[in-house]
């Protein structure tokens, strides 16, 4: 029987969510026109700061709104993570502290911090984006036959 939630690869869906956070997204905040310094989690109202200009073309138009989306709703999903896990996205990914930085700052011990804390926060984030779903799910024996 199928269930209604497959099971996940929780190693794969961490690297998805890292190249994500440390890849896609810090390209979705420059294509909308911010700067990671404006994405302070607590306050940032999801508004562009700039218009397109008239003579941009539709894709560029289109490129720039959905770039500002990525980033409306990445802010979103952290906030929607327990607070924990807020922190320690907020200061990896959006102060873009080292981890070294992070867990000392947090008070977290090296190990609890890469075996439970951080693993824990990235998982969070994939549950709570809604864009686009960052989970890679592990196959099963059903979509072999």
């Amino acid at each position: 029987m199928g269930s209604l939630f497959p099971e996940v690869d929780v190693g794969a869906t961490l690297q998805n969510v890292t190249h994500f956070l440390s890849v896609v997204l810090p390209k979705m905040v420059r294509i909308s026109g911010q700067s990671m310094s404006d994405l302070k989690s607590p306050s940032y109202d999801g508004m562009p700061k700039s218009q397109p200009s008239g003579n941009a073309t539709d894709s560029r138009i289109v490129r720039r709104l959905y770039a500002e989306e990525v980033v409306k709703r990445t802010i979103q999903a952290i906030k929607h993570c327990d607070k924990d896990c807020q922190n320690i996205l907020d200061e990896l990914y959006l102060q873009e502290l080292s981890d070294t930085m992070c867990f000392m700052d947090l008070g977290f011990s090296e190990s609890s911090y890469f075996h439970v804390w951080k693993p824990k926060a990235l998982l969070q984030f994939a549950d709570c984006y809604m864009l686009d779903d960052l989970h890679i799910f592990k196959k099963s024996s059903f979509d072999a036959v």
